[in-house]
């Protein structure tokens, strides 16, 4: 929760991933009474990471403290004030949803583009692909594939710029240990130096093809037995240009460990990627979601891709996601390699399945 008190000014800037957040950690910091004199979103670049993220900035105004100079000066809002106009537009977009809902019959073919038509046969839901068509009518009529692209957020660059501490998070048979390893193995291929972190493995199999893979691809591997582990480990990691975690599933012992919680949901310093199986029933996103939020998610990473009968289907979730996707895997490793997403492969993926498959060998030079 980052915070930038500037006394001097009599204000304080403390940051949120939503806005709701934001208010939540003001009040957490100075009171239930405290004041907001101005809110704006900021966009940050990691220092050592994959892309940009998104955050709320609200600026409190300090008791006692002296008008920031040069500044115009506004009537200042309680918490409570904007939390009420935070409610307010979510039950306004909780309306418009239901309103999508009861809208998602098909359309006639002859209103429909070709690109329509083909997210449609590829499973996407008629309501997205008819909220795809106004917003594009409403900009003036773009390359309806220009647009698409425009509307999915995903990670872009190559496996050179990679790094930083990245940890994989999701449910039983997710994939999250094949997208580690064919991440690993892409990583150590475009020169970088490596190391795969295995917290708490279910059995000893899992072991064995860890340093396999590791003895095999040339980078370092470590198990950690207990939960208390990583939290050791942290000040040893920068010297490694990225770090891989597997983690269990989310729902085992290991991550109901509260002092592993906080060390992984609370440390801006890690990529906590959200890993999501494209062959899951996706009619529960928001629950997901939650799950994602509740971790301080900032990516989601497809898997699975091969074994989605329904790839429209991703169209859905790309379109309600709260995270840009990191990474994508079509099949499972060591067969296929992941990528690093894009907006052009994402819309790939969703009109027509799953990707050419992408051999280790011709990721050799390092290209996502």
């Amino acid at each position: 929760m980052p915070t930038q008190p500037r006394p001097e000014h009599g204000t304080s800037r403390v940051t949120g991933r939503t806005l709701k957040e934001a208010l939540q950690n003001a009040r957490r910091l100075y009171g239930d009474d405290v004041r907001i004199s101005e809110t704006h979103g900021v966009e940050r670049r990691d220092a050592k990471g994959l892309g940009r993220s998104r955050h709320i900035e609200v600026v409190v105004a300090l008791p006692n403290g002296a008008p920031e100079p040069e500044r115009r000066v506004r009537p200042s809002a309680t918490v409570a004030d904007l939390e009420a106009e935070v409610q307010r537009i979510e039950q306004l977009v909780a309306g418009l949803a239901g309103e999508a809902a009861a809208a998602a019959a098909p359309e006639p073919t002859h209103v429909q583009d070709p690109l329509d038509r083909t997210l449609l046969a590829a499973g996407a839901s008629p309501a997205a692909v008819r909220h795809l068509r106004r917003l594009r009518e409403a900009e003036g009529g773009r390359d309806p594939r220009a647009h698409l692209r425009a509307q999915l957020r995903a990670a872009g660059g190559r496996w050179q710029d990679l790094a930083g501490v990245h940890v994989f998070l999701g449910g039983a048979g997710a994939g999250k240990s094949d997208l580690v390893l064919g991440s690993a193995a892409a990583l150590k291929a475009a020169g970088r130096k490596v190391l795969v972190l295995a917290l708490t493995p279910r059995h000893q199999g899992d072991v064995r093809r860890l340093q396999e893979e590791a003895a095999a691809r040339g980078y370092d591997a470590a198990v950690l037995r207990e939960a208390a582990q990583f939290e050791r480990s942290l000040p040893l990691l920068p010297r490694y240009d990225a770090v891989l975690v597997d983690t269990p599933c989310w729902h085992g012992p290991s991550l109901r460990d509260e002092a592993l919680r906080r060390s992984v949901a609370d440390n801006e310093d890690l990529h906590r990627h959200l890993v999501l199986p494209l062959d899951l029933d996706l009619g529960d996103r928001e629950r997901l979601w939650e799950t994602g939020r509740n971790w301080n998610c900032d990516w989601l990473a497809l898997t699975r891709g091969d074994l989605s009968a329904r790839p429209g289907r991703l169209l859905d979730v790309l379109l309600t996601s709260p995270f840009p996707v990191s990474l994508r895997a079509t099949g499972a490793w060591p067969g296929e390699l992941p990528r690093i997403a894009d907006a052009g492969s994402l819309v790939e993926l969703c009109a027509a399945g799953n990707a050419a498959p992408t051999a280790v060998a011709a990721e050799s030079g390092g290209a996502s």
